[in-house]
């Protein structure tokens, strides 16, 4: 009777934490896979960030949160995206890791 209630439990958890960090974020995942994309092509975040405004006066998004997601700490969920997108998404957050520790080992280097 115990293991029932505490997996309702943990899964009512995980739903709760999903929606406050999505709301925290405040922008879309499909904002997120955007800053991902121009990031990954060698915008600047102020650029990425003035296309965004330009594009979307109502987005929520502004420069740090700009700074914080290209720096790939920005956790999209499943839930938010369809299957293909988030696939797409693991995969702009992967190569995003890379180009970081690369600029890291460089700067070592120096």
């Amino acid at each position: 009777m115990e293991n029932k209630y505490r997996k309702q439990f943990i899964q009512m958890k995980k739903e709760r934490r999903e929606r406050k960090r999505c709301e925290k974020r405040s922008i879309s995942g499909e904002e997120v896979i955007f800053i991902f994309e121009k990031f990954i092509e060698g915008w600047t975040t102020i650029r990425i960030y003035n296309t965004i405004i330009q594009n979307d006066q109502t987005s929520a998004v502004d420069k740090k949160t700009v700074e914080t997601i290209v720096s790939g700490n920005c956790k999209v969920y499943d839930s938010e995206l369809s299957a293909e997108k988030y696939k797409h998404y693991l995969e702009l957050r992967e190569k995003i890791y890379e180009i970081h520790k690369k600029i890291e080992t460089e700067n070592l280097k120096i």
